[in-house]
């Protein structure tokens, strides 16, 4: 009866731990990588997977995301692209937000952070500010997925 037992917990413990989603993750630090708009729809035509934030210089909110950022990058090896909607001349703005309103139709406060899996939006989180929060985002996609 006890050989049984060792058995069945032998084989629940192999089974339960195949099922587990844990994988390594990087330690070294990340980056935060500024994209321009037409850069951005480049990578999704590319159908490239990855995580990008759009932001603005004087939005309280990003402000406090970057903060928030900044320390968290420093022990996760992850590349997070940006846009920074104020940051191109008054001039192209709004034909920039036409062109990301193609893709990213939802967008209409920041921060907003999307995950985009093959050129198509897996997942958006708006205003997005806390830590825990973030590394969830990051931990569900294995973006500090150590290489």
């Amino acid at each position: 009866m006890k050989k049984i037992v060792c058995i069945f917990a032998c084989i629940m413990t192999l089974a339960l731990g195949g099922c587990s989603s844990s994988y390594e993750r990087d330690s070294t630090p990340g980056e935060v990588v500024r994209v321009t708009v037409d850069e951005m729809q480049s990578m999704i035509d590319k159908k490239e997977s990855f995580a990008i934030v759009f932001t603005q210089t004087q939005c309280s909110h990003c402000i406090v995301f970057h903060e928030m950022l900044d320390e968290y990058l420093l022990y996760h090896n992850i590349t997070l692209y940006e846009v920074v909607l104020d940051e191109a001349p008054k001039e192209e703005r709004s034909e920039n937000l036409k062109k990301i309103r193609k893709t990213f139709k939802e967008l209409d406060s920041t921060p907003t952070l999307y995950y985009v899996k093959d050129g198509k939006i897996e997942e958006e989180i708006l205003g997005l500010t806390e830590e825990d929060d973030f590394d969830d985002f990051v931990k569900e996609y294995k973006l500090d997925e150590k290489k």
